[in-house]
């Protein structure tokens, strides 16, 4: 029946099944943090020794790629639900490091960690989504991800901007790392539907 319900609804039929919305949701908080990261860890060091801010970006981009693989490497032997949790507390570790934007060590250490897990949850919430739905409806499941993809840096940018506003950049990582931790929430009901 659900298949049924996503075929006629289309994206909106997709994105309305619990199933597809769980690991889309969890997608768009880790990539809401990704927004957040991108956007303003270079201006949260400011001021800070030269190249602390491209090292920063350049650990995570280093991290995200090689837990890709091997996150992919893992989901093809044992499935992409093991992954979940490690994914959500890697990001959530980085993200919480990140509110000491004074020490050199965890504004290389924060984006890391944070890269790390958000490489795992390209492959697991991707792989997740498709391996619920038949062959003919990947496309909208690949349109419903990269939807959480997109719609999540940019709402990270706007609200992390909006936080930031009334709060200091620390105060603002500590709001980013609590709500990557609330995505266990979504990841522990998925596993019961499940």
């Amino acid at each position: 029946a659900g298949r049924r319900t996503a075929r006629r609804g289309g994206l909106l039929g997709a994105a309305l099944r619990p199933e597809l919305a769980r690991p889309a949701l969890i997608f768009a908080a880790i990539t809401f943090a990704t927004g957040v990261l991108q956007t303003f860890l270079p201006l949260a060091v400011h001021g800070a020794a030269a190249g602390l801010a491209a090292g920063s970006l350049f650990a995570q981009s280093l991290a995200t790629p090689f837990t890709r693989w091997l996150s992919g490497r893992f989901a093809d032997r044992y499935g992409t639900r093991p992954l979940l949790v490690p994914m959500a507390l890697l990001t959530t570790a980085g993200a919480a490091t990140l509110v000491w934007t004074g020490s050199p060590v965890a504004v290389i250490a924060g984006p890391a960690l944070f890269g790390a897990g958000f490489g795992i949850a390209q492959t697991a919430t991707l792989a997740l989504m498709l391996g619920r739905v038949a062959p003919a409806e990947f496309g909208r499941v690949s349109a419903l991800w990269n939807i959480a993809y997109d719609a999540g840096i940019g709402v990270g940018a706007v609200g992390f901007g909006a936080v930031v506003s009334v709060a200091s950049y620390s105060g603002g990582f500590a709001v980013t790392a609590a709500l990557l931790a609330l995505t266990l929430v979504p990841i522990w009901v998925d596993r019961r539907a499940r």
